[in-house]
């Protein structure tokens, strides 16, 4: 669960840095760094990383089913992705299961949403 709520963070940054403009440097843009774009790093957070990219959660806004995989990627055992490599917290094969069905589904949307934004 940790490594595919990292995974997602991975594809919804990596959808973020190909929006970027051919002139532009692709890299975050930080206090010290102007690389041609105003995107800085939206840390472990889809909801960041949304923010930076318009089209994407344009159309995340317009298809609740989406916005819940998201949710339940980035927070499964009700906890953040990261927190959970760190958890003690046991989780049976019914539950991981079902995160991973939905695991599924989000990054087959996401990878296609890839290919026509």
């Amino acid at each position: 669960m940790h490594f595919g709520g990292v995974t997602i963070e991975c594809l919804l940054k990596a959808m973020l840095v190909a929006t970027l403009p051919n002139s532009a440097t692709q890299e975050w843009k930080t206090d010290n760094n102007n690389p041609g774009h105003t995107f800085t790093n939206p840390g472990h957070s889809y909801t960041e990383a949304l923010k930076r990219h318009n089209k994407l959660k344009s159309r995340i806004d317009q298809l609740p089913q989406v916005r819940k995989w998201l949710d339940e990627i980035e927070n499964p055992i009700g906890q953040h992705f990261i927190d959970v490599h760190y958890s003690v917290i046991e989780v049976n094969n019914e539950n991981y299961k079902s995160w991973f069905n939905t695991y599924q589904k989000l990054i087959k949307w996401l990878q296609k949403q890839a290919t026509t934004i």
